[in-house]
C-alpha cells in the first residue's frame, strides 16, 4: 500500500470531512501509514494515546473492561471517527487480520480542527472567498502555533480594505503599522537597489506581508503595489503584536540556552543575525552567523531537527529572525539581552553546529 494517505479515504472520517482540499493536502504529510499483521496489539485500555488512529483496511477486536468483545471491521457503519480517540483508551484493541491505519499526532489534529471550526463559525455558506484567505493562514507554519484560546480573536480583529490596480499598499522607507493578508487580487513586491527597482516577489490571494517592520520596529524594507483590483485583510500593529508576535516569539535566557545545549534531546544552535563585521567584532563562541538580510534565502540550508536561539545586539533583529524561523516551521527562540548595568550573560558553549 502507498505510504502516503489517500485523500479520498481521509474525507470519509469526521472531522476531516469538513476540511477543504487545500487543508487536507496540508496535513497529508502529517499522517503516517501503519500496516499491522493479524494478532497485533494496537493499544491497551488505560493507555494515554499520542496518535489518533483511523481504521482504513482490515479489522480489530475491541475488548472493554467487562471483557466483552466487539469485532470492528473497516467497513463498519460506525467507522467514521478515530478509533477510541479519548484521553485514555477505553478498550484493548487487537488486529484480527492484516490491518492499515492512518495515524496523526492528536495535539496537531486538535489544533487543526480548532482553527478550522473557528474559521467556519465566522463564515456563511456563500463566503468561499473568505474561506480561501483563512485557509492560507491555517496552512502557514507560523499561524499554526497560535494557541486555540486566541484563534477566534485573530479572525475577528482583521479589517477589510478595498484596493485598486496600481495602488501602493506599503512604501519602502516608511514606518509600518499594519499587517496585511490578500483576500482577493494580486500584488508585486519591489525594492530599490543601486538606483534600480528590483522585483522580489509576486503575491496572490492568501499571501501575507508587512510583518517585518512591525517586529523589527524599523522602516518598511520593500514596496508592495497592487497589480489588480482586490481586497486586503488588515491587522493593526497593536493587535498583531498581541495576537501573533507575543504568542509565537518566545524568549530564553543564557542559562536556559546553556541547559538546552547541554541537556536537550535536540541539537541547539545559537544563530547570530547581525552583519558579518559586527559578528566578527563581537562573536559568541559556538555561534553561527546568518545575517538577517540573508536569513530567508538560507532557510533551506538549516536543519529542521535543530532548535535555534537567535541573537543580535539589541533585540529587534533577533525577534524578526525568530519570527521568520517560526513562520518557516522551525523551533526558534530569542536570546534575552542583559539589562543595562546588569550582569553580562556568559558566552555560549562551543557547539557541534558551529559555522566553519
Amino acid at each position: 500500500m502507498s505510504q502516503h494517505p489517500d485523500l479520498d479515504k481521509l474525507q470519509e472520517f469526521m472531522p476531516l470531512d469538513c476540511l477543504t482540499e487545500s487543508h487536507l493536502r496540508e496535513i497529508q504529510g502529517q499522517f503516517e501509514v501503519l500496516e499491522l499483521p493479524a494478532n497485533k496489539v494496537v493499544f491497551k485500555q488505560g493507555q494515554v494515546p499520542q496518535k489518533a488512529l483511523f481504521l482504513i483496511e482490515g479489522a480489530v477486536d475491541l475488548t472493554d473492561k467487562t471483557y466483552e468483545v466487539r469485532h470492528f471491521p473497516a467497513d463498519d457503519d460506525e467507522n467514521y471517527l478515530a478509533l477510541d480517540n479519548y484521553n485514555q483508551h477505553t478498550y484493548n484493541a487487537i488486529t484480527t487480520e492484516a490491518t492499515v491505519f492512518y495515524a496523526i499526532d492528536r495535539s496537531h489534529l486538535d489544533l487543526l480542527m480548532t482553527w478550522t471550526q473557528a474559521a467556519e463559525a465566522m463564515l456563511d455558506d456563500n463566503e468561499e472567498d473568505s474561506r480561501d484567505w483563512m485557509d492560507a493562514l491555517l496552512e502557514s507554519g507560523l499561524f499554526s502555533q497560535i494557541p486555540p484560546s486566541k484563534i477566534q480573536s485573530l479572525f475577528t480583529k482583521f479589517d477589510e480594505q478595498e484596493v485598486q490596480l496600481g495602488e501602493t499598499v506599503i512604501q519602502e522607507g516608511e514606518s509600518g503599522d499594519t499587517f496585511y493578508v490578500i483576500k482577493e487580487g494580486k500584488a508585486m513586491v519591489t525594492r530599490e537597489e543601486a538606483g534600480k527597482r528590483k522585483t522580489l516577489a509576486a503575491l496572490t490571494a492568501g499571501n501575507f506581508f508587512g510583518e517585518d517592520a512591525l517586529i523589527s520596529q524599523d522602516e518598511r524594507n520593500a514596496t508592495v503595489t497592487m497589480t489588480s483590483d482586490g481586497t486586503l485583510m488588515c491587522l493593526d500593529q497593536d493587535e498583531f503584536r498581541s495576537l501573533l508576535q507575543e504568542t509565537v516569539i518566545q524568549h530564553v535566557t543564557t542559562a536556559e540556552m546553556r541547559e538546552m545545549m547541554e541537556n536537550g534531546d535536540r541539537a541547539c544552535v545559537l544563530l547570530d543575525v547581525r552583519l558579518p563585521m559586527e559578528f566578527k567584532h563581537d562573536r559568541k563562541p559556538g555561534a553561527k552567523n546568518v545575517p538577517l538580510t540573508e536569513l530567508r534565502r538560507e532557510l533551506k540550508n538549516l536543519e529542521k531537527d535543530f532548535v535555534y536561539v537567535v541573537s543580535c545586539d539589541g533585540g529587534g533583529r533577533s525577534q524578526l529572525g525568530c519570527y521568520l524561523l517560526n513562520e518557516a516551521g522551525f523551533e526558534a527562540y530569542v536570546l534575552d539581552q542583559p539589562q543595562p548595568g546588569g550582569k553580562q550573560a556568559e558566552a555560549a558553549p562551543e557547539s557541534d553546529a558551529e559555522a566553519e
